[in-house]
């Protein structure tokens, strides 16, 4: 009798861990958090897409619009899923957007706090041709000019740098002077020419922008590189990893120079595009192994020498120096066309020869 009361006790005893069990697999329900969702931005072809973590406390998600001037939301999309995508953005537009979760228990809804605020500029798309093709308007006819480029005070951008087209004045100035020209004489003479990233700013100005007058792109030579691929815009490879060169590649230094790859040589040297005293001009590297006679340099002398008989009787030296292949972070543009450039011309699988050939060509 006992042994019997015993055997129940102890199926008793096991039953009730196995329904203890059992139970733990039932999913239990998350706890609501007040936490904003985390939601990330991107471009897929010229459509935004606005994604988020899903989160198993919440039903469901709001996208709004938001007005910086007038501090207001508009709600544009209300979704289960974990993203939206919008259409029709304008380009050269910058908009704004916040998202926020809620939870709907016995028909009420509960909030998330909103996000942080997501600013999304839209850019107008270019190609790498084009950005290379804009990059020659000013060779040949501007000079180097410290602070050329940017503002009165040394902010940033100037009228110039933030204006389509050339300056009539560069090449005014640039014909006033002789081989003997020095810049250490006409430093912040802000409206006769370009430094290095007053140049740089206003190449990507004119592929980014069809109006004057809207916020510029000039910033410290040394912070070029690596600012443009933070907005998204590509990768960014620190001095010292940079493997190759490709067309487009913004290069900076932190000595405070920054340039433009036009494209690399079969002997490893790179013609560049850049303002550097005496002006913009197109130069060539030394190969890697230090050889001063490259085809990078062979290349921008043809040229120089060709379609800028007056620049090159003043300033016929193409050469740089050794350190341009060494001491210079990458920026390398994104060629996907999800955010500004696309590569439809392959330049980025072409020499230097191949893609000057086919710039001057058609220009």
């Amino acid at each position: 009798m006992k042994k019997r009361r015993k055997r129940q006790i102890s199926d008793s005893f096991l039953l009730i861990i196995l329904l203890l069990f059992v139970c733990s697999l039932r999913p239990q329900a998350a706890s609501f958090s007040k936490n904003a969702p985390e939601p990330q931005v991107k471009f897929k072809g010229d459509n935004l897409v606005i994604s988020w973590k899903k989160r198993p406390d919440l039903t469901g998600y709001e996208v709004y619009k938001y007005n910086v001037n007038t501090r207001s939301r508009k709600l544009i999309k209300t979704t289960s899923a974990r993203k939206v995508t919008i259409k029709n953005l304008k380009n050269g537009k910058t908009y704004y957007y916040q998202v926020r979760g809620y939870r709907v228990k016995k028909a009420k809804k509960k909030y998330t706090k909103y996000s942080n605020l997501l600013r999304v500029q839209v850019y107008r798309k270019s190609t790498l041709k084009e950005l290379l093709l804009t990059a020659l308007q000013p060779v040949g006819s501007t000079m180097y000019i410290w602070g050329g480029g940017w503002n009165e005070a040394d902010t940033g951008a100037g009228i110039e740098a933030r204006t389509i087209g050339v300056s009539r004045q560069w090449k005014l100035f640039f014909e006033q002077q002789n081989s003997s020209y020095d810049f250490h004489n006409t430093k912040y003479q802000i409206h006769n020419g370009l430094d290095c990233s007053g140049y740089i700013g206003w190449c990507v100005y004119n592929i980014l922008e069809t109006e004057n007058g809207k916020p510029g792109y000039v910033l410290l030579a040394q912070q070029m590189a690596q600012n443009y691929a933070l907005r998204g815009w590509g990768a960014y490879t620190q001095a010292g990893r940079v493997r190759d060169y490709r067309a487009g590649d913004i290069m900076s230094t932190s000595n405070g120079h920054v340039w433009m790859v036009v494209g690399q040589c079969d002997d490893g040297s790179v013609v560049i595009l850049h303002a550097s005293p005496p002006g913009v001009q197109l130069a060539g590297t030394p190969t890697p192994g230090g050889r001063t006679d490259s085809e990078a340099v062979a290349l921008a002398q043809k040229y120089m020498k060709y379609y800028f008989p007056d620049w090159y009787q003043k300033f016929p030296n193409c050469a740089k120096g050794l350190s341009y292949l060494t001491d210079y972070s990458q920026m390398r543009w994104d060629i996907t066309g999800n955010v500004i450039m696309s590569d439809p011309d392959n330049y980025r699988d072409k020499t230097a020869e191949q893609i000057l050939r086919d710039l001057f060509l058609s220009r």
